[in-house]
């Protein structure tokens, strides 16, 4: 279950980004059917933050609640998951209702093997932030580029910040998987993510402990746990402690 902000914490206002996303999932429901669409899912919390937001929106337009069931999420598998991940997409399919479909493989082929199992498909919901690589110029509606499986994709939280996606899962209760409560704060595979360094302290004993990852004060940092393997002074892999009684800087 999520953990709640503790102390003084002040969470950002995500009011307007949230009537602009809303406005463009309603708008991609207008132009395409519910079978000509699908939601690519890694598990992160953007996309999780989307798959909640979707389904909220299809429950208004169609009246159904469970019309989580009719929408197609695509859960694209990293080379290398988490356990973590593969636990937390066990508990959206049970949380939401929804089942996914999954899939692995470099993004290109798998993208070309998902429209190719299901012809009808023909817009993909991402939950691409402007803050992402070779994301800063993209429309909230778009096709794939050339030389790319031909889609339209459909970014509805382009203009969202770090703190206001976590503003969103904490003040809607939604879930999110358990690395987030111990440091990380981009998740990739297990080559290449790693607690983030700007969350960690040391605890009373002189352990290294990690804050849970909306107590990052900088969101442009919000990749540094990205890349090779960080090292400690003594050669080996930091230790990774989550200790909720020190929560320590607020945002």
């Amino acid at each position: 279950m999520p953990q709640q902000p503790e102390g003084n914490m002040e969470l950002p206002d995500y009011t307007d980004v949230l009537r602009e996303s809303e406005k463009i999932l309603r708008k991609c429901f207008k132009e395409f059917q519910l079978d000509e669409v699908f939601l690519s899912f890694n598990g992160g919390k953007d996309c999780t933050a989307l798959l909640d937001l979707t389904i909220s929106i299809l429950q208004d337009m169609y009246q159904q609640n469970d019309i989580a069931r009719n929408l197609k999420v695509v859960y694209i598998r990293t080379n290398g998951p988490f356990k973590e991940i593969e636990q937390f997409v066990t508990e959206v399919e049970t949380h939401y209702g929804v089942q996914l479909t999954v899939m692995e493989g470099d993004m290109r082929d798998t993208l070309q093997s998902i429209l190719s199992q299901d012809g009808r498909l023909k817009a993909c919901l991402m939950g691409t932030r402007r803050t992402d690589p070779y994301s800063s110029d993209l429309d909230f509606m778009q096709k794939t580029d050339a030389g790319w499986p031909q889609v339209m994709r459909v970014s509805p939280l382009l203009n969202w910040s770090y703190h206001q996606i976590w503003a969103y899962i904490l003040k809607k209760n939604v879930p999110y998987c358990s690395l987030y409560d111990i440091g990380y704060t981009s998740i990739g595979s297990i080559h290449n993510t790693w607690p983030n360094p700007s969350l960690a302290y040391k605890s009373n004993n002189g352990c290294i402990c990690y804050r849970p990852a909306w107590y990052l004060a900088d969101g442009s940092l919000e990749r540094a746990g990205r890349g090779p393997r960080p090292q400690g002074s003594n050669g080996h892999l930091i230790d990774i402690i989550s200790d909720d009684s020190q929560n320590g800087d607020v945002l």
